[in-house]
């Protein structure tokens, strides 16, 4: 694609969602033209079309009275992922996650407890009862997707903690790393969003119901992590709502707009014609039909949480064809059952880099958890080590939770190259492996910043679209490996900007923000693939956020050459200004090129406290640089001295973490990097 067509193309992505603007102003809907959009793209449209043919065949089953394939009870898997949420949060976002399943059980079996109110409010609707559905729902426990986040073991419920469900893809929010699961994602759609589902939803695909962040589980929330139900709709209900689009429930006035020539399909729902709001008295809104009253307290109204209460018969049986044609075949099996005795192993350094001409060995370290009171002795071995090389593990076995270690021993003189190693745990019952890369490449990744001047007092033209547009110049070349993008802008109305980001090629191209939240004034944000999704509601929008798409979309090409940064205004009305942006590359670089000989060439002390010294002889003329980086690859340090025929310098970091490091001495002509611990 060329960047002329994405500048002509960048069109608002329509957010479609069942809402309210204010809590003052009531619960509101989209799910009709969100499915108008969902149905544009005709694999999904296809899909959908072959769903309901099948639903209609059940449904015309069962008017017949034909219930053979109902079966028995279908039991429904839920996952529950908040992006931006705290590991340290991690019980109490799983008892809300809990609040919330426990919600839908009680809601679709009819046994919820105000469902009492409709003792005095079955007068008005003569002949009627609240209907059940032959379905429940489990946070599942067992058998969970295998590394999609290092904290969701087995025997643990399948919640998620600042994992990118769908990386973070938006409309429509599917990951079939979670396919066979009812997904619920739990993030920031915008101040006043509660949430949105597809209409007929699959489990085959990983499709997600997504909520705000005030608006699901109930209970007092979870302060660290921002999520909290907030009244009136701290209850539960918009899941249980939302969860009936899912399953193929209309709101209770039909498919458009709400009209008395439109209706949903259910005799035992009076036809409504409006929608109804907040909480009014049972049998006080009249419907389209003489006499009758608008079923108000029913889940696929727009009252608030507590007073939605109850399903209809019809409804649940439409609920019950779903499940069983389309979401039963679908379900992940076993994952509900608890789960068996076992272990778990983890690495904690999945990726260690080394270099044969300076290192000796490499250790990487593990946590390795029981289940359900496991307690067989388990041995460890490993497989896929560089020729020449010894691995030793300490301890060598474990029956209790614990970390071990693998050492690779050997390396100094073993052939360069890029080694997966198996470490495999056996047990009398068990065996289970988990895999490291060793690069033993003389290369680690080293990530630079590349900053564009301060105050560029850009301006972003008006609407229409409104272009501003900003370069920075990265002179050096490398392979990208991973980057982070900084862009700090002030904007009267956040929501009408694209912020697109185009290569030095002039053909690669991604956007990292289209149109997201609503009317924030501002954005400081830095842009991370890894990082959570965007947290909207304040002015400025700040933190560390994952892009509208992944800056990866760049990895494995030069970072050399002038880089753009675009920012589109595609609304009147609002104007802004570009202040400043930042790239920052990691790329591999050599880890230890021996251009010094070892007789003048020292670091010393190592280990030391973070002070040390470097002496070198020199007969360049250049200045001499010195820079730092940590394990992670990002530069600490970073200075010029003067050329010196005899250099000694003592640098001293200001306190640094005790750990590894790399210093990379360099005077013009010679470059050497060594590893140097902090203790």
């Amino acid at each position: 694609m060329k960047k002329n067509f994405t500048i002509q193309s960048i069109l608002a992505i329509l957010m479609l969602f069942c809402a309210v603007s204010s809590f003052s102003q009531g619960r509101t809907c989209g799910t009709d033209q969100y499915m108008e959009e969902m149905l544009k793209d005709p694999v999904l449209a296809k899909q959908h079309a072959e769903n309901q043919k099948k639903f209609q065949a059940e449904m015309a089953r069962r008017s017949n009275g034909d219930y053979s394939r109902r079966g028995g009870s279908v039991v429904i898997p839920v996952a529950v992922h908040f992006p931006t949420g705290s590991e340290s949060d991690r019980a109490c976002l799983v008892a809300l996650a809990q609040s919330q399943v426990d919600v839908l059980n009680a809601d679709y079996a009819a046994n919820n407890a105000d469902i009492s109110q409709w003792a005095a409010a079955s007068a008005f609707y003569p002949g009627l009862q609240p209907g059940s559905a032959n379905i429940s729902f489990c946070l599942a426990i067992s058998n969970h997707p295998v590394g999609i986040d290092p904290e969701l073991l087995e025997g643990e419920p399948a919640v998620t903690i600042g994992y990118n469900f769908a990386g973070g893809s938006g409309f429509p929010e599917m990951d079939a790393n979670w396919a066979g699961y009812m997904n619920f994602l739990v993030k920031d759609i915008g101040g006043g969003l509660l949430g949105y589902s597809p209409g007929g939803g699959n489990l085959t695909q990983g499709m997600a119901v997504v909520m705000n962040l005030f608006s699901f589980g109930t209970g007092g929330g979870c302060a660290g992590s921002g999520i909290a139900p907030q009244a009136p709709f701290n209850l539960g209900r918009t899941v249980t709502h939302e969860l009936g689009h899912f399953y193929n429930l209309q709101h209770t006035w039909g498919p458009a707009g709400p009209s008395c020539a439109t209706d949903d399909g259910f005799a035992d729902t009076p036809n409504t014609g409006v929608e109804t709001y907040f909480c009014p008295a049972a049998g006080s809104a009249p419907g389209c039909v003489g006499g009758e009253s608008i079923l108000t307290m029913n889940y696929m109204d727009y009252v608030d949480d507590a007073c939605m209460y109850m399903f209809t018969p019809d409804q649940m049986n439409a609920v019950d064809a779903y499940i069983t044609t389309i979401i039963a075949p679908q379900i992940k099996p076993g994952v509900c059952a608890p789960a068996v005795p076992t272990f778990n192993m983890v690495a904690v350094e999945s990726e260690l880099s080394t270099c044969p001409d300076t290192d000796t060995q490499a250790v990487f370290t593990f946590n390795y958890t029981t289940v359900e009171g496991f307690n067989e002795t388990t041995t460890f071995s490993a497989v896929g080590e560089p020729a020449g090389t010894t691995v030793a593990f300490n301890p060598t076995s474990r029956n209790d939770d614990g970390s071990f270690t693998m050492t690779v021993n050997g390396l100094f003189g073993s052939v360069l190259g890029e080694y997966t190693i198996t470490v495999t745990g056996t047990s009398t019952s068990e065996t289970k492996s988990v895999e490291v890369l060793l690069k033993n490449t003389c290369a680690v990744i080293v990530c630079d910043p590349y900053p564009s001047a301060m105050n560029l007092g850009i301006p972003i033209v008006d609407g229409n679209p409104g272009i501003a547009a900003s370069t920075i110049n990265i002179p050096d070349s490398g392979t990208i490996e991973s980057m982070t993008v900084t862009v700090n802008l002030d904007h009267t109305w956040v929501a009408d900007l694209i912020l697109q980001l185009q290569h030095p090629n002039g053909v690669d191209f991604m956007n990292m923000w289209s149109n997201d939240c609503n009317g924030e004034e501002g954005i400081s944000i830095t842009f991370d693939d890894t990082a959570g999704a965007i947290v909207c509601g304040t002015s400025p929008i700040a933190g560390t956020f994952a892009p509208s798409s992944p800056l990866s979309t760049f990895s494995g090409l030069d970072m050399n050459g002038d880089w753009t940064l675009i920012v589109a205004d595609f609304a009147a009305g609002d104007t802004g200004t570009l202040n400043d942006w930042s790239i920052e590359i990691c790329s591999e670089q050599q880890l230890s090129v021996n251009d010094f000989t070892s007789g003048n060439f020292s670091i010393f002390p190592n280990p030391n406290s973070g002070e040390f010294t470097i002496k070198l002889n020199s007969n360049s003329g250049n200045a001499i640089t010195v820079d730092v980086h940590d394990i992670r690859g990002r530069r600490i340090f970073n200075n010029a001295f003067n050329a010196a025929s005899e250099f000694e310098q003592t640098i001293r970091l200001n306190a640094v973490q005790a750990g590894m490091y790399l210093v990379t001495v360099n005077d013009g002509e010679r470059t050497v990097t060594k590893r140097i611990i902090v203790e």
